[in-house]
C-alpha cells in the first residue's frame, strides 16, 4: 500500500492535468506565438533559442535553458520579460513593447504549476549538426587490421597502394638506433649500444624506455605545450624578482610522470586538480598543477590570466581553440560564448593560495627557510586581516557617499571591472558601488521594512509616515526621513546613508578612538620619530600616508608614482612645502651645491650622471624597486618603514621644524641604507651631510651588499640633516635607494620625557571617557539597520581572498611587496624544501556571468560551470566545488572521441617529425579529416586499449617498418619522381632527416666533451652561466630577456602553448657555431680528452666522442693534413660543428 501511495504521488507530479493543458492553449500559447516567434521559432532561431516547441524552452539556448518547471525565479523566460537586467531583455526594448504585468504573471503562474505544454517535437542545434559532421567530434572507429601485419604498416599502406607510392627500405644498425637513441632521451647513443644487433631492436626499445632519460626527453616535449617558465612576466622584473621560486617543481613532475608511465587521463587530472584527489600529504603529484599556475601574469589582469589557461588546457588536451569564442561564439567550430564562460567559472572559482604545499622533505640545512617562511606567512595574515579590517570600515564608514552615487548617477565600467584599478586611499571603490546598486534594485520595493520608502521617494512619492507605520516600516526610517524631509534623490540617499551609518558606527566610532588614543600613547613613549611619515604629510608618530611623496623638480608633495622627470633647473635647490623638510634639489655633474634654503653648501657632493631623474622622494618604494629588504629585512612589511628615492636626488631635512613639533633638544638620527635596485646592474653613490658637513660616504653601493647601519647624533644646535644619492657614472637606470626605518630617537631626553608625561596623563583621562560612553552603547550585532551593513550579504562586505583588489594603490603596492618578498626567501634560500605552486577552490563558489563581446563591464547571462556541448552527450553542472576535477574527467572521459587522438597526434608527431593532423593543437573545422585518419584512430584506440599509457603506444610506432625505413632518397627516376609527387612526405614512404633541436643538439656537444652533468631535478640553472654543464631540460627559461641559444635555435615560446616547433636555418646558427663561447668551451674540453701522443690516436678518439665511430681512412688522412697545420682544439670543433653530428638521419 505504502509504495501504491508514493508512485501515485510521484506520477501527480509528473502528469500534467487537461486544465494545465487547456491554461497552456488560451493563456501561454497566444502570448509566446504573438511576442516571441518572430525570433525564436523554426525559421528564425536567434541565440540559438527555439520557443515554438516545448524541448527548445527546456533546452534553452546559448544562455541555458529557458524555463525551470516549478521555479519561475529560476528561470531566464521570466528574467528576460521582467527587463530587470539591461543585458537581457525579452522583447528587446527596441523591438516591441515590455509584457504587462498581467502577462507575466501568467507566465510565472504557468512555470510556478509545472509548465504545462503539449507541443512536440525536436530540433538540432547548429552545434549538434556540426558535432554528427566533422571527423573529429564523432567516436573513434578503430579499423579491423589483419593479425599476421603491424597496425601502422598495414593502415599506411593502404594510401601509399593507392597513389602509387613505394617504400624505402630498412635503416642501417647504426642509423636506425642512433634514430631511437635521440627520441626517447634526446642522447646519443653509447658504443655498446651501438653494437646492438637489430634482432634486439625491441629490447633495445625496452632499455631506452626504462632510462630515466626518457623522462627527460618526453617532458620537454609537453611543455613545450604547456608553455613552461621559470620566469615571471611582470614589467621590470630583473634578477632574483623575476624568478617564480618553486616552478621546477612542475618541471620534475613531468619528468616523473613520464618515467612513471601514468595513464594520460591521471596525467591530465593531477594537472587540473591534483588538490582533490585522494593523494598522500605532501605528495609531489601536487606539483603537477603548475600546469595552471605557471602561465603568464598578464599584469595581474585575472581576465587574462583565466583565458590563458582555458587557453593551455583546450589546446594542450582536446585540441580546440576555446579562447576564440571569449567574445563572440567560434567563428569556425561549435563553440558557443556560454561554453566559454562555463569554463571561465571553473578556474575564476579557483585560486592560488600564497601558502604553497610542501612536497619535498625538510633538510637540516632548510630548517632555517622554513622558519623564515612561516615568520612571513605569518606577517603577512597579519597585515592581510588589518588591511581587511580596515577597508571594510573604511568601505562602511562611506555608505553614504555609495548610496548618493547609485541615487545620482548611472552604473561606471569601472565598477565591474576591477583588476587593474589604481585607486588612492581616499577615492571610492566602484565595486562596492556596485554591489549597492544591486542590493538596492533587490531591496527597495514598496513594504520593504527598509527601503521601502526609498522606492517610494524614488519614484516621486511623497512623505507617508502613516502608511509605512502600517506596513511595518522600520520606525528609526521613517523618523529619518520626516526629520530630513528630502527634496531629491541625493537628499534620499543622505539620509538612509547617514542613518545606516550611525546604526553601525555609533560603538565603531567610538572603539576606534580609544584604539588610536592607546596606539599614541605607546608610539610617545617610544620617543621615536619617523622621518618618512613626517616627509608624507604625519607629525612623525603615524599620521603619515605611505606612498605620498615630494616632487624633486618642484618641491611640491605628490601622490602615487611617475617616470622619467624633466630635471628643469639642474643644481637648483628648491624649496619644499612640506613644513619639516627644508627643501630638494636633482644634483648632477658638479661636486658643489646649495643643500639649504639658508645658502648652506657642500663642495664634496657625489658627481651625478647627467640624465632626467626619475620618480619621487617617497614614503615607500620607489618605482621599480627590485627588493626592498636590507640584511634579511623587509622594511616594506610592518612593522618597519622606508623611505625610497631614485638615484640623482637630494633632500635637506629640517630638524628645527621637527624639534619645534616634539619639544626635544637631543636627538639621534638612524637608519639603515639599502639598494633596491637591479642586482649586479648598477650601483649608487650614498652621502650624509649634518649642517653641511660629511657624515657618511658611500661609493659605488650595490644591490648585494650588506646594508650599512648609520648612527648620527644630533645636538639642540643642529639645522640641517641632507641626504644625497647619485648613480655615479654607471649610466644604469636600474639605481634605485632607500633608508629603512629613517628616524631620530629622542626617548632618552630630558625634555622630551616631561612633555611625554603630560600627554600620556592626558590621554588616560581621554580614553576613561570614552569607555563610558562605549558601554552605553547598544551593540549593532543586534541591530536590523545596522546588520544592512555588517551581514556577508551586506554590499560593503567581500571575501578576505578579495582583498587586493579594494586596496588602494600604497597598499596594493606594499602587499604585493610582501608576497613578493615570499618568493625572495625562497628564491634565496638554495635549501629551502620544494613547494608545489598549487591551485585550490575559493571558499565562496558563483556561477559565471557571460561578458558581452567579452567585456568584463558589461555581464551577461550567468551560465553553469559545465563541459563544452559539443562533446557531452548528457550534459549536467560540475558537482564538485568549482568544477576542475569534473573537467579533468570530462576530457580524460575514453567516451571523448579528442583527447586520445590528440596525445596520439602528439606521439606521431615526436617520432615522425610531422604531424598526421596538421595543426596539433587545433583539431577543429578548419583542419580537413587528415590523410591518415584511420590510423590515427586506431593509435587513440590503442593507447585506451592499454589503459592511456604512453610507453605502450610508443612500442607500437618505434616497431613499425615505417619508422624503421631509410630517409637516404635512391638517384632513381622513380624514386626522384616520387619525392616530386610526396615531397613532404604526408604518406611515409620514407623517414623524415631531421636536425637536432636546441636541448639535443646542447646536451650532446656537453657529452662528446665529457662535461655532460647527468644530475636530475632541482633548481634551474642560467643556460648561459659557464658553469652550467646539466641537461637543457634544467636550464632557466626565460620570458623576456632570452639567451642568444634559446632565440636562435627555435626553442618553444613559453608566452603560450606550443604545439610545433618552427625549423629555421639562419646565418645565425652558423655564426654561433664557428663563434660562440659556448662551442669553444666544449670544443677544448673535447680537444683536451682527445690528446694523445700520435695525432693518428687522437683523430680516432674525436671520431669516438663525437660520431660514435672510427673513422674511415680517407677521413684519417684528412684529419692528419688538417692537424698538421692546425691546433687540435680547431679539429674538435670542426667535428662537433658537421652535419653528421647536427642531423638525425
Amino acid at each position: 500500500m505504502r509504495t501504491f501511495i508514493i508512485l501515485l504521488f510521484l506520477l501527480s507530479c509528473n502528469v500534467s492535468s487537461g486544465e494545465d493543458y487547456d491554461f497552456f492553449e488560451s493563456k501561454i500559447r497566444p502570448l509566446l506565438s504573438k511576442h516571441c516567434y518572430e525570433c525564436h521559432s523554426e525559421t528564425n532561431i536567434e541565440g540559438g533559442l527555439r520557443l515554438d516547441i516545448k524541448a527548445g524552452l527546456l533546452r534553452g539556448g546559448n544562455g541555458g535553458p529557458a524555463i525551470v518547471p516549478g521555479f519561475p525565479e529560476k528561470s531566464l523566460l521570466i528574467k528576460a520579460v521582467r527587463h530587470t537586467d539591461s543585458n537581457l531583455q525579452m522583447p528587446p526594448a527596441d523591438f516591441g513593447e515590455k509584457l504587462t504585468s498581467t502577462q507575466i504573471k501568467l507566465l510565472e503562474q504557468w512555470i510556478h504549476t509545472g509548465a504545462a505544454d503539449p507541443r512536440e517535437g525536436e530540433f538540432e542545434t547548429e552545434i549538434e549538426r556540426k558535432a554528427k559532421q566533422h571527423w573529429a567530434f564523432l567516436p573513434i572507429a578503430k579499423p579491423e587490421v589483419p593479425n599476421d601485419r603491424h597496425p601502422v604498416d598495414y593502415l599506411l599502406e593502404i594510401n601509399q597502394q593507392d597513389r602509387g607510392l613505394q617504400t624505402l627500405p630498412t635503416a642501417d644498425a647504426r642509423t636506425l638506433i642512433r634514430r631511437l637513441s635521440f627520441d626517447l632521451t634526446g642522447l646519443p647513443p653509447t658504443l655498446q649500444e651501438l653494437d646492438t644487433p637489430l634482432q634486439d631492436y625491441s629490447k633495445l626499445i625496452d632499455r631506452y624506455l626504462a632510462s630515466e632519460h626518457y623522462g627527460e626527453r618526453w617532458a620537454r616535449h609537453w611543455l613545450d605545450v604547456a608553455r613552461y617558465s621559470d620566469a615571471k612576466d611582470g614589467v621590470l622584473m630583473y634578477g632574483d624578482a623575476r624568478i617564480r621560486p618553486f616552478a621546477y617543481t612542475y618541471r620534475d613532475y613531468v619528468i616523473r610522470a613520464f618515467n612513471q608511465d601514468i595513464p594520460f587521463d591521471q596525467f591530465i587530472a593531477e594537472q587540473l586538480a591534483a588538490d582533490q584527489l585522494d593523494l598522500p600529504e605532501n605528495s609531489p603529484a601536487l606539483s603537477a598543477m603548475g600546469f595552471l599556475t605557471l602561465g603568464r601574469l598578464f599584469d595581474n589582469n585575472i581576465h587574462d590570466v583565466i583565458d590563458d589557461q582555458i587557453d593551455v588546457v583546450s589546446r594542450g588536451f582536446l585540441g580546440l581553440t576555446v579562447s576564440c569564442a571569449r567574445c563572440h561564439d567560434h567563428k569556425f567550430d561549435p563553440i558557443p560564448t556560454a561554453d566559454y564562460y562555463s569554463l571561465y567559472g571553473v578556474f575564476a572559482n579557483s585560486e592560488e593560495p600564497y601558502e604553497r604545499p610542501r612536497v619535498g622533505k625538510i633538510t637540516e640545512a632548510g630548517k632555517a627557510f622554513e622558519d623564515a617562511y612561516n615568520k612571513k606567512l605569518q606577517e603577512i595574515a597579519d597585515r592581510q586581516s588589518k588591511l581587511y579590517a580596515e577597508t571594510l570600515y573604511a568601505a562602511r564608514s562611506r555608505t553614504t557617499e555609495h548610496l548618493v552615487r547609485v541615487a545620482t548617477t548611472e552604473p561606471d565600467n569601472t565598477e565591474t571591472t576591477i583588476f587593474f584599478l589604481s585607486l588612492t586611499k581616499d577615492q571610492l571603490r566602484p565595486q562596492i558601488t556596485y554591489a549597492w546598486r544591486q542590493y538596492i534594485a533587490q531591496h527597495a520595493r514598496s513594504g520593504h521594512r527598509i527601503f521601502g520608502p526609498w522606492a517610494d521617494l524614488m519614484q516621486g512619492g511623497e512623505l507617508t509616515p502613516d502608511l509605512w507605520k502600517e506596513q511595518g516600516i522600520e520606525p528609526r526610517v521613517i523618523s529619518a526621513l520626516v526629520k530630513g524631509k528630502p527634496q531629491s534623490p541625493e537628499d534620499i540617499a543622505t539620509v538612509y546613508g547617514e542613518l545606516l551609518t550611525n546604526s553601525w558606527g555609533l560603538r565603531s566610532v567610538v572603539r576606534d578612538k580609544i584604539k588610536s588614543l592607546e596606539s599614541r600613547s605607546a608610539e610617545l613613549g617610544k620617543g621615536i620619530i619617523n622621518l618618512a611619515d613626517l616627509m608624507a604629510g604625519g607629525d612623525g608618530l603615524g599620521k603619515g600616508e605611505a606612498n605620498k611623496a615630494i616632487n624633486p623638480v618642484t618641491g611640491e608633495t605628490a601622490t602615487g608614482s611617475t617616470s622619467s622627470i624633466d630635471p628643469g633647473k639642474f643644481d637648483t635647490y628648491l624649496r619644499a612645502e612640506n613644513p619639516y623638510v627644508d627643501g630638494v634639489f636633482i644634483p648632477q655633474q658638479k661636486s658643489s651645491q646649495i643643500i639649504s634654503s639658508t645658502g648652506l653648501a657642500i663642495h664634496d657632493a657625489p658627481i651625478g650622471n647627467k640624465t632626467a631623474s626619475w620618480d619621487y622622494i617617497k614614503y615607500g618604494p620607489s618605482q621599480g624597486f627590485t627588493s626592498t629588504s636590507i640584511n634579511g629585512i623587509d622594511y616594506a612589511a610592518e612593522p618597519n618603514w622606508m623611505m625610497g628615492l631614485h638615484a640623482n636626488k637630494g633632500f635637506t631635512i629640517d630638524i628645527s621644524a621637527i624639534r619645534t613639533l616634539h619639544d626635544f633638544k637631543q636627538g639621534e638620527f638612524k637608519t639603515v641604507i639599502g639598494h633596491g635596485g637591479a642586482k649586479d646592474m648598477s650601483t649608487i653613490d650614498v652621502a650624509i651631510y649634518l649642517d653641511g658637513e660629511r657624515r657618511f660616504y658611500q661609493p659605488a653601493f650595490k644591490a648585494q651588499q650588506p646594508g650599512p647601519e648609520l648612527s648620527i647624533p644630533l645636538n639642540e644646535n643642529n639645522r640641517f640633516l641632507t641626504i644625497l644619492i647619485t648613480e655615479g657614472t654607471d649610466g644604469n637606470s636600474h639605481d634605485q635607494g632607500f633608508f629603512g626605518n629613517p628616524r631620530i630617537e629622542i626617548g632618552k631626553d630630558v625634555q622630551y620625557q616631561a612633555k611625554v608625561r603630560t600627554q600620556r596623563d592626558a590621554i588616560v583621562r581621554d580614553i576613561a571617557v570614552l569607555e563610558q560612553q562605549y558601554s552605553s552603547t547598544p551593540d549593532p550585532n543586534e541591530d536590523e539597520l545596522a546588520r544592512v551593513l555588517l551581514d556577508n550579504s551586506s554590499p560593503v562586505w567581500f571575501p578576505k581572498r578579495r582583498l587586493y583588489f579594494y586596496l588602494g594603490r600604497t597598499d596594493k603596492d606594499a602587499y604585493r611587496g610582501l608576497l613578493n618578498s615570499l618568493d625572495a626567501i625562497a628564491v634565496s634560500n638554495a635549501n629551502a624544501a620544494d613547494r608545489a605552486m598549487v591551485m585550490v577552490d575559493k571558499s565562496e563558489l558563483t556561477d559565471p556571468a557571460i561578458f558581452q563581446r567579452g567585456d568584463p563591464t558589461q555581464l551577461g547571462n550567468t551560465v553553469p560551470r559545465q563541459f563544452l556541448e559539443v562533446l557531452s552527450q548528457d550534459r549536467k553542472p560540475f558537482q564538485h566545488g568549482a568544477g576542475r576535477l569534473d573537467l579533468a574527467r570530462a576530457i580524460g572521459d575514453r567516451e571523448n572521441p579528442l583527447t586520445s587522438r590528440v596525445w596520439a597526434n602528439r606521439v606521431w608527431l615526436h617520432h615522425f617529425g610531422t604531424p598526421l593532423v596538421e595543426n596539433p593543437s587545433d583539431f577543429g573545422l578548419r583542419n580537413e579529416p587528415p590523410l591518415q585518419l584511420q590510423l590515427l584512430d586506431y593509435l587513440a584506440a590503442y593507447l585506451i586499449a592499454n589503459n592511456y599509457q604512453t610507453k605502450a603506444l610508443h612500442r607500437l610506432i618505434l616497431t613499425s617498418q615505417a619508422y624503421q625505413r631509410t630517409s637516404f632518397i635512391p638517384d632513381t627516376v622513380k624514386f626522384v619522381k616520387q619525392n616530386e609527387i610526396d615531397p613532404s612526405n604526408q604518406y611515409y614512404w620514407r623517414f623524415n632527416r631531421s636536425r637536432l633541436d636546441l636541448e639535443q643538439m646542447r646536451d650532446s656537444l656537453l657529452l662528446a666533451s665529457g662535461m655532460l652533468d647527468r644530475a636530475m631535478y632541482g633548481r634551474p640553472v642560467e643556460l648561459d652561466r659557464e658553469d652550467n654543464n646539466r641537461r637543457t631540460i634544467y636550464a632557466f627559461v626565460e620570458r623576456q630577456n632570452l639567451p642568444n641559444m634559446v632565440q636562435v635555435f627555435d626553442a618553444a615560446n613559453a608566452d603560450s602553448s606550443t604545439a610545433l616547433r618552427p625549423t629555421t636555418t639562419v646565418p645565425q646558427q652558423a655564426l654561433f657555431a664557428l663563434n660562440s663561447p659556448f662551442i669553444e668551451r666544449v670544443a677544448q674540453n673535447l680537444a683536451t680528452r682527445i690528446e694523445a701522443n700520435e695525432p693518428s690516436h687522437s683523430i680516432e678518439l674525436a671520431y669516438k666522442y663525437a660520431l660514435g665511430r672510427a673513422p674511415t681512412e680517407n677521413e684519417l688522412s684528412l684529419g692528419l693534413e688538417f692537424l698538421a697545420t692546425n691546433e687540435l682544439v680547431d679539429f674538435a670543433q670542426a667535428l662537433l660543428i658537421s652535419n653528421e653530428f647536427w642531423f638525425v638521419d
